[in-house]
């Protein structure tokens, strides 16, 4: 479990490297709060957020196992995957409202996690806190980013429907 998550965070940063921070020209141009971090915070805080969903992770797993009691872990796996959807969504597509509504189903599945591990180790569910702090401050974050770049919300989502878009994918898929 434990490895899984660094490969994990290894792999994210892979993918999102030029969609956030200084080397994106879209995260660059946003109106931002003034309560917006510098970049080099993102690569400092999130190592360590994945450290703790490890040790969390792994805590609880020597606990249940996958096969004694799954729930807890198949939950965790979850807000694990909508972690990832919410970087796509705000990184690659750009989309600022869809991010909001993602990275809000993300905070309850946090929040559930944290819940189920506590019944195993009060311990794992004390390292998930961290990260439910985080993502809390990213909500608040995207939410005032959405807030203050209607012109970005309207832009990006009117690209996404271009006809250039549609042949691209309907090309990919013939080549399937």
């Amino acid at each position: 479990s434990s490895g899984i998550n660094a490969e994990y965070g290894g792999v994210m940063g892979a993918i999102t490297r030029n969609d956030f921070g200084e080397r994106s020209e879209w995260y660059t141009n946003l109106k931002k709060p003034s309560f917006n971090p510098p970049s080099y915070l993102f690569g400092i805080v999130w190592p360590i957020l994945y450290l703790l969903m490890a040790v969390a992770a792994f805590a609880v797993w020597t606990k249940t196992g996958i096969t004694k009691e799954p729930l807890p872990l198949v939950i965790f796996f979850i807000q694990l995957a909508l972690n990832f959807i919410w970087t796509l969504i705000f990184g690659k597509a750009k989309n600022l409202l869809a991010a909001l509504i993602e990275i809000v189903v993300l905070w309850l599945f946090i929040l559930l996690t944290i819940i189920k591990f506590w019944r195993h180790s009060q311990t794992a569910a004390l390292c998930l806190l961290p990260y439910l702090v985080w993502v809390t401050f990213a909500t608040i974050l995207n939410y005032k980013l959405w807030q203050l770049n209607p012109d970005y919300n309207m832009i990006w989502s009117l690209r996404l429907l271009r006809k250039e878009n549609f042949e691209l994918i309907h090309k990919k898929r013939l080549q399937l």
